[in-house]
């Protein structure tokens, strides 16, 4: 049994030989991992279980420098500017090390006042198929190292339209009602629909779809929201995908961080398959795990805020035999994982504690 046909059988609940390994790590992790081993990719490095592609669009940054400043937003002189405008300014050296989160985030569209003006800027046709034309082939490249395919749409529909336009000025726009959010939404939906597609013929076997509506608190947004925004587009994605996948089982893998115990049965309506990352400082996987029983996978669950970079290594290890109790006590489809990539602050002893405490544990 190789990784993607173990992958295949914890799903499917016909008895896994392990349990699958996801490791992702910031680019100082990959750079401490390269150090370490002499391979710079996790999954190369330590044999984990998932192999990861995305896509982009070829995209000229300097044409959307071009229109936002004719439209009167100034950027500073160190901007890393992004796909679809998103932009980021690293701080300035020797403040947080190489904390890769800690970059600023800007947010160009907040200068925008009309739909009209949206509808001018340098969008990339996201249906073209000329953005798609590797994708089969980087696909059997995972395979043929048989592991499983897994491609990254996370920020699916809210998390890149506040990323460009600030997460309270798109709040303040739902408000109002002008329609600039509701443009936004819709174009990153249907962005997100061509590359559902896309993958799916290509033969992924993971697709992951996200935004974070959480917080460790509750909801980033009330739940009434949440379902006349958000939901209806995450359906269409999905639905999307499974149209596209015909008969063939593509597993859609939903990131959120915080606590959304209240969405989680209307996110397996909609045809969520796998839940990422249930963060243990707020949610609860037991708990999970007695509501959903096998109608929802869970991936995650080894916190990066606490265990990962503040545990020893007998803590990751103790915490992976509790994500493995679950599967074993009470058959719970459960991938191990981090709760979020990992950040330059965690020790690589504590890596290679999760690494090998997963490997360890055989099943049958």
């Amino acid at each position: 049994m190789n990784a993607r046909e173990n992958f295949h059988a914890m799903m499917a609940g016909t008895g896994p030989a392990w349990l699958p390994l996801n490791l992702p790590v910031t680019p100082p992790v990959a750079d401490l991992i390269e150090e370490r081993t002499g391979i710079r990719s996790s999954e190369l490095a330590f044999e984990t279980d998932f192999g990861f592609e995305w896509v982009g669009y070829n995209e000229d940054p300097q044409r959307w420098h071009a229109a936002l400043t004719d439209l009167g937003y100034r950027f500073p002189k160190d901007v890393e500017l992004g796909p679809f405008c998103v932009a980021h300014v690293a701080p300035p050296a020797g403040t947080v090390g190489k904390a890769y989160h800690f970059r600023v985030m800007l947010h160009p569209l907040e200068v925008i006042t009309s739909v009209a003006q949206l509808e001018k800027l340098p969008w990339p046709d996201t249906s073209d198929s000329r953005h798609y034309a590797a994708l089969r082939r980087k696909m059997e490249q995972v395979h043929t190292r048989g592991k499983v395919a897994f491609a990254g749409m996370e920020c699916t529909t809210f998390e890149l339209s506040w990323y460009v336009r600030g997460m309270d000025n798109l709040f303040q726009d739902l408000a109002e009602g002008n329609g600039i959010a509701d443009w936004l939404l819709d174009y990153f939906t249907e962005r997100s629909c061509h590359v559902g597609r896309e993958f799916a013929r290509a033969g992924i076997d993971i697709i992951g779809l996200g935004d974070d509506v959480g917080m460790q608190t509750g909801m980033m947004l009330s739940v009434p929201m949440w379902r006349k925004h958000l939901k209806p587009r995450l359906a269409k994605v999905i639905a999307a995908i499974r149209e596209a996948s015909g008969n063939r089982k593509v597993w859609v893998h939903y990131h959120s961080d915080g606590d959304i115990m209240p969405i989680v049965e209307e996110l397996i309506e909609v045809g969520v398959d796998i839940l990422n990352p249930v963060q243990p400082e707020c949610m609860s996987a037991d708990e999970l795990t007695r509501r959903y029983g096998r109608q929802l996978g869970l991936s995650g669950m080894v916190g990066t805020q606490t265990t990962m970079p503040f545990g020893t290594p007998a803590d990751v290890r103790r915490r992976v035999q509790e994500i493995a109790a679950l599967h074993r006590d009470h058959g719970a489809r459960v991938m191990i994982a981090p709760t979020h990539v990992l950040e330059p602050d965690v020790p690589f002893e504590n890596i290679l504690a999760l690494v090998e405490e997963t490997k360890s544990i055989r099943l049958n």
